[in-house]
């Protein structure tokens, strides 16, 4: 007795464990994405892959399994049955997924027929080739899937031809339907009675799309051309067959035809201010306004033309004008950043001179001991206001230029100007990331005075540094 206890508490034991565990697994957040989500993307993968097309068996199958589990889920079974279910589906996903591969190597060129056929349309315009096509697609697919290699090749052979044949077919169907409809109509208008040479014109034009087609299937664009132009005949000939038909049935209409040709005359000759006469019928009238159309269409092209020539003259003087435009904001970019220059010294530390191409800041506040070229502590903030004033101007050429006075032995002038100019070149380079091609010195002694050398002050002038920013474009 007491074990037929145990063994009814552990039954029940394990019942409510295995329906607690079922109720916090399908309790939890979004239970059916954890349960789902992996079979789910193996079927959206089959259906993307046309598997039920190339291994409709185990698709079939794969989605079955997966419905059952599905609905297993929403009926609140075990999950171990769920679980079950969808790993059949998977296996037979799986397995489809292989078919689906081995078809795309084994009917690769079927398919391609297949594909053709469904961008002519064939299901439409050829049904009953494609219906075959596709009953052979189905027989060498499920071979492939019971692994019958030369049956496969057997009736995807056969599919390819069907596919091919209804690819041309609905590409014939499709060009040609409305024109044979139209010439049906036509036909059924007695057209080829009342309006013969309009009808025939449009049979015809109808033989002539059909010859092209059997030439070339893929010449589509001249077929479609030409098919348009047999259905406009065509429904051309159904207009004139109804209103000959009512001519011919009361003889009072032909009086309201020509009466109507020639209100028609009449307005289009308004806008020429030109009024036809119809008493010696409609020839003189019609080559009038065709005159007139004539000279309207001339004048159209002579406007056009002298319309083109305008907007090419146009288009000249805009860029001339974005040409001048763009100098002129250089020019006066380039003033602004020499007054810019300008307003760093002071009249005793140098005076800034614009001259042609050149800025030249001549520094009347740096000088040297008699005899020497060493640039004293005290010059250094003027030699940096000459660097902010170069910066203005990047990778523009600079020539740093010394002067002497008449003074002394010439040779020696020249000598010393020389190191002057090189030893504050060496400062600017030595402080600034300068190019050495960009930077050069020169000394010419005595030979360019700005002043008398037969007074002190105009000798004092005369010992002096130039620095020559040359602002010539490249």
């Amino acid at each position: 007795m007491n074990k037929r206890r145990q063994l009814i508490s552990s039954v029940f034991h394990i019942t409510v464990f295995t329906l607690l565990t079922n109720t916090i697994l399908l309790a939890q957040n979004d239970p059916k994405q954890n349960f789902f989500a992996e079979y789910e993307k193996l079927i959206d993968e089959l259906r993307k892959n046309d598997a039920e097309i190339l291994s409709p068996e185990n698709y079939k199958m794969a989605l079955e399994k997966y419905k059952e589990a599905d609905a297993d889920y929403e009926n609140r079974e075990s999950v171990v049955s769920i679980r079950s279910k969808l790993d059949e589906s998977r296996k037979y996903a799986l397995r489809a997924m292989e078919v689906v591969k081995l078809a795309k190597l084994t009917l690769g060129t079927t398919l391609e027929a297949r594909n053709a056929a469904l961008d002519a349309n064939a299901p439409l315009y050829a049904p009953d080739l494609w219906d075959k096509a596709e009953e052979e697609m189905q027989d060498a697919c499920e071979n492939l899937e019971d692994d019958d290699m030369e049956d496969a090749r057997q009736y995807g052979a056969s599919a390819l031809n069907y596919y091919r044949q209804a690819e041309l077919m609905a590409i014939k169907n499709g060009i040609l339907g409305d024109a044979r409809t139209q010439i049906d109509l036509a036909r059924q208008a007695d057209a080829e009675k009342y309006c013969y040479h309009t009808f025939q014109n449009a049979q015809n034009l109808l033989a002539e799309t059909e010859q092209i087609l059997n030439s070339n299937p893929y010449a589509k664009e001249e077929a479609i051309q030409k098919a348009l132009e047999a259905a406009y005949e065509g429904r051309h000939a159904q207009y004139l067959a109804a209103r000959i038909k009512t001519l011919m049935d009361n003889e009072q209409e032909w009086e309201k035809v020509f009466l109507g040709f020639e209100d028609k005359i009449k307005t289009l000759s308004e806008p020429f201010k030109y009024h036809p006469k119809f008493d010696d019928g409609f020839d003189t009238s019609v080559r009038t306004l065709l005159a007139h159309i004539t000279e309207l269409k001339d004048e159209k092209e002579r406007l056009l033309k002298e319309n083109s020539e305008l907007d090419e003259e146009l288009s000249r003087l805009r860029e001339k004008e974005a040409s001048t435009s763009a100098e002129l904001q250089k020019k006066e970019e380039r003033e602004r950043k020499i007054q810019k220059v300008k307003d760093l010294f002071t009249p005793s530390e140098a005076k800034v001179i614009y001259e042609g191409d050149k800025l030249i800041l001549r520094l009347v506040g740096l000088t040297f001991a008699p005899a020497k070229a060493v640039i004293q502590p005290e010059y250094f903030s003027l030699l940096t206001k000459v660097q902010r004033a170069i910066r203005e101007f990047p990778d523009k050429y600079i020539l740093v230029e010394g002067h002497t006075d008449a003074y002394g032995n010439a040779i020696q002038n020249k000598r010393l100007s020389e190191e002057r100019a090189r030893a504050v070149k060496e400062y600017l380079m030595a402080n600034m990331e300068l190019d050495p091609q960009q930077i050069d010195s020169f000394g010419y002694g005595d030979q360019k005075p700005i002043a008398t050398n037969k007074t002190r002050e105009g000798r004092s002038k005369n010992r002096r540094i130039e620095v020559v920013i040359s602002l010539e474009e490249e």
